[in-house]
């Protein structure tokens, strides 16, 4: 997996995440067995410092209240990720998912942030978990937060970082990556128009989109040259590569 890929890659959102609980491990071996090039998860810290994947900082999706920050890992591990869609699974930790796909397939591993702000040591922990089973250079790092990125760009000159884009905060994307020495940018898909494309790629950036599912906008976004699609149904974009 290289900066501008001779393919694009598909990257599976959460996991195939139209098909199984999102963030879970039967998620991403759906993605794995659906040829996904990448999985985009989420990471969290419980209050005893292990890191947990979840997209939300609360646990209202795991029909539970407070949240992720307030909790230890035991606590988090008696939570339901499914969420009432399937079976239930446990919350996975970052060690189990390195531990099981690292080897089959990268990750963009996604650092977020609590109900009262950044994680303090979470790029850190992140970051040791990756190079510790030398995984660094398969590995993207993203946020939407430059003081996490800042934050993993001082602990390692080699991690790789990708800027998140949101709609409501879209100015100087890539600005922000020129000043992070990122590798790309990954645009909300309404951003991602023709010229926004062109620019990355003029500024030596790769273009990964956030969310696609529908095979027509899966289209567009190829024909207009994204480096990649974030997607929940990896095995549609990947017929559609195919076809």
């Amino acid at each position: 997996m290289t900066l501008h890929s001779d393919r694009p890659l598909v990257i599976a959102h959460r996991g195939a995440s139209a098909y199984r609980p999102e963030n879970t491990l039967s998620a991403y071996e759906l993605a794995v067995e659906q040829a996904a090039d990448m999985i985009e998860i989420d990471l969290h810290f419980t209050s005893d410092r292990a890191i947990v994947i979840s997209h939300d900082a609360d646990l209202t999706n795991f029909g539970a209240t407070g949240c992720i920050g307030e909790r230890t890992l035991a606590e988090v591990g008696e939570l339901d990720a499914a969420h009432g869609f399937g079976q239930p699974q446990p919350v996975p930790t970052l060690d189990e998912v390195l531990g099981k796909f690292a080897t089959r397939i990268p990750f963009n591993l996604e650092i977020k942030w609590g109900e009262r702000g950044d994680y303090p040591g979470l790029e850190e922990a992140a970051l040791a978990a990756v190079e510790t089973r030398g995984l660094l250079h398969r590995t993207l790092f993203s946020s939407f937060r430059d003081s996490v990125l800042g934050r993993l760009r001082r602990l390692s000159s080699d991690a790789r970082l990708a800027v998140l884009v949101s709609p409501s905060e879209p100015e100087r994307a890539l600005e922000r990556a020129e000043a992070l020495a990122a590798e790309a940018v990954n645009p909300h898909f309404v951003l991602a128009d023709g010229q926004f494309i062109q620019a990355a790629h003029d500024a030596d950036l790769a273009v990964y989109v956030y969310t696609v599912d529908d095979e027509e906008q899966m289209r567009r976004f190829l024909d207009l040259g994204a480096d990649g699609l974030f997607t929940n149904r990896p095995d549609r974009m990947r017929a559609l590569l195919a076809g």
